[in-house]
């Protein structure tokens, strides 16, 4: 009887061993290759940069005369997300993360259709909403290009307004 335990028991151990060592199975799919998925969003963004050469200069479609409503609140909307691009461009550098590296600026408008014509006094309120928000980025920045500037002459061209 002890024969046949130690038998069984020598049989068992030998059924899940072979003499090559098998190779190992992956326990799932590959995740993402990070460089692929760099030159797929570089590729978007060239897209994006024909898409602005094909149409920017295109015969039969200027820019619209910006003082009605509906253009300002538009033009204003898209100063947010160059302001928002702005910031993620600088937070990736890492360059003035106290103030680029937090959440993006969301007003409540910023998702408004390309139709809204908020009144004139709105988009007033909304203007200077937007405008400290620059503001204090633009100052942040101008005074590091100042500090770094290394003549007087820099100093004076560093973000001159008008």
């Amino acid at each position: 009887m002890k024969f046949r335990a130690i038998v069984l028991a020598v049989a068992l151990a030998a059924c899940g061993q072979t003499s090559e060592k098998q190779a190992e199975v992956p326990t799932g799919p590959a995740g993402p290759d990070p460089a692929s998925l760099n030159i797929e969003i570089g590729r978007y963004s060239a897209m994006l940069g024909q898409v602005s050469g094909h149409t920017d200069e295109r015969l039969g479609s200027g820019d619209p005369e910006v003082t009605e409503a509906r253009d300002l609140a538009r033009r204003l909307r898209e100063t947010v997300w160059e302001y928002n691009l702005q910031r993620s461009k600088n937070c990736a550098k890492g360059l003035f993360t106290e103030l680029t590296c937090t959440p993006a600026y969301e007003p409540v408008w910023i998702a408004e259709p390309p139709n809204a014509e908020p009144t004139l006094e709105e988009i007033q309120t909304r203007s200077d909403a937007v405008g400290n928000e620059v503001m204090t980025l633009w100052n942040a920045v101008c005074e590091d290009a100042r500090a770094r500037a290394t003549t007087d002459e820099q100093r004076q061209v560093a973000c001159a307004m008008e």
